[in-house]
């Protein structure tokens, strides 16, 4: 199996990913010309030359490759328009701690910018009247924090030295306000550990001190609103909707899109929503369905809307697990158990070069935690969900359920504290670790194309060294 033939988009985006992180040393010129090189050669790894009429397929990926390359680069490169100054009305579309201050972004016609505030004094989906002065963010030197960077990630051009801030006098309803509502509304009605689990996974609003207890845990993504929650509505939602055909996919369509806006729209739920949409289309369309080439669509696709999401922690890990899980998928060779034993050190290997340079180091008890923490997770949001809902209601009973559901997830933090306290120690960033996650990345990629072991090898072997060359 050639990586033309099952996953075209695959190679596309590393040529992406390879002129992006050589960004700075190859500039606006060579962006677009490295990037179809890349592609190129990752084609070439499997290509067959005994197959007739592979060369337009090959030559259309890499025009693909090189108009996508273009148009990253003209983002990247091009001059930043900020107007001198701010006099406007908007939304605010988050509002999250910085720091000792808090970080709030307006939506507005004159662009989006961020205002720093000393205090939370917005809520999410207020509407303000704004007189200011905008400012550059912060860029980076070398290594560290880039202000910019992220925050271009999610669209903010500046952040403005406010002058005037005033709520407007007529607050409409959008979906920032929804979500704000719910989330008070879950931070009244629900236990304290309940709301929390569920404020994460209705809205993206993540409570300070339970993101810590999961960074301990190593088990923070399942607060992250991913494929892991996505995955979970749209498996139920389909359950629903059995019968196939156009309407069930466009029900599945338009709740999978509702959530992710309910929750934010952050990277990784972008991420999961794209992938699962092209595996909706492909059903519509009956062809035959790729978890790798759909990961690597929703990847491409992202950075074609947003270039500056490459530089998004969130972003990368949420893609470098989609792509190990679908390259075991494609693989085909674990079922069951095996599959989510061989997957959760797996998982944790491959995004420990990322991890561990973001955090530091990476809790050695995650290994464990996560062989079962995915199935306590999956059937403990499901329920309490549906639970919450009745609760909400105002059906009878339902207090009691909810205080059930407090105690499971206490029981959790008291199981996962008691672990940690077991298996204490932490991984730090290592050259020889990282090499290896890379690697073992690679070798899934190839198994899941049928490469021999020799290939694997070379490819797996070659394929970490470049990255180190491109990311170190």
């Amino acid at each position: 199996m050639t990586i033309l033939e099952r996953a075209p988009f695959l190679a596309i985006l590393a040529g992406l990913i390879a002129a992006m992180g050589l960004e700075k040393e190859v500039g606006p010129v060579l962006f677009p010309v490295l990037a179809p090189l890349t592609a190129a050669g990752v084609l070439l790894c499997t290509f067959r030359k005994e197959r007739r009429g592979q060369w337009p397929l090959f030559v259309l990926v890499l025009l693909m490759t090189f108009f996508a390359s273009a148009r990253i680069a003209f983002v990247l490169y091009r001059p930043l328009i900020v107007p001198s100054s701010v006099r406007t009305e908007g939304v605010i579309t988050s509002v999250r701690p910085w720091g000792r201050t808090y970080a709030a972004v307006l939506d507005s016609p004159q662009g989006r910018f961020l205002l720093r505030l000393p205090f939370a004094t917005v809520t999410e989906g207020m509407r303000l009247s704004v007189e200011g002065i905008p400012r550059p963010l912060r860029r980076a030197a070398k290594t560290g924090f880039d202000e910019e960077r992220f925050w271009r990630g999610y669209g903010v051009t500046a952040w403005l030295a406010v002058s005037k801030l005033d709520p407007t006098p007529k607050q409409p309803w959008n979906p920032h306000r929804l979500r704000y509502e719910v989330s008070r509304l879950l931070t009244i009605h629900a236990p304290t550990l309940t709301g929390a689990y569920l404020r994460a996974a209705w809205t993206g609003h993540r409570d300070a001190s339970l993101n810590e207890a999961h960074r301990a845990w190593g088990t923070s993504h399942l607060l992250a609103v991913s494929g892991f929650h996505v995955g979970i509505v749209v498996f139920f939602a389909s359950l629903l909707l059995q019968r196939r055909g156009p309407l069930r996919i466009s029900l599945l369509s338009l709740l999978l899109w509702a959530y992710i806006l309910l929750t934010g729209a952050a990277p990784s739920a972008l991420r999961a929503g794209a992938m699962i949409q092209a595996a909706l289309l492909a059903e519509l369309l009956g062809r035959p369905r790729s978890s790798l080439n759909s990961v690597a669509v929703a990847a491409v696709s992202l950075l074609l809307f947003s270039p500056h999401l490459f530089w998004n922690v969130g972003w990368r890990l949420s893609v470098l697990a989609a792509l190990l899980i679908a390259a075991v998928l494609d693989e085909g060779s674990l079922r069951g158990a095996a599959f989510w034993i061989v997957l959760s050190p797996s998982i944790w290997l491959v995004s420990f070069p990322q991890t561990s340079y973001t955090f530091g180091s990476v809790p050695l008890a995650g290994l464990i935690l996560n062989l079962f923490a995915p199935a306590f997770f999956s059937f403990a949001f499901s329920l309490t969900s549906a639970v919450a809902l009745l609760h909400l209601a105002g059906l009878p009973l339902t207090p009691l359920l909810m205080n059930a559901a407090e105690g499971a997830f206490s029981l959790w933090a008291l199981l996962a504290n008691g672990l940690v306290s077991l298996v204490p120690w932490t991984v730090s960033w290592g050259p020889f670790t990282s090499w290896c996650g890379v690697g073992l990345l690679f070798l899934w990629l190839c198994r899941a194309m049928r490469l021999s072991w020799a290939r694997t090898a070379l490819i797996a072997s070659v394929g970490s060294a470049a990255s180190f060359l491109i990311f170190l």
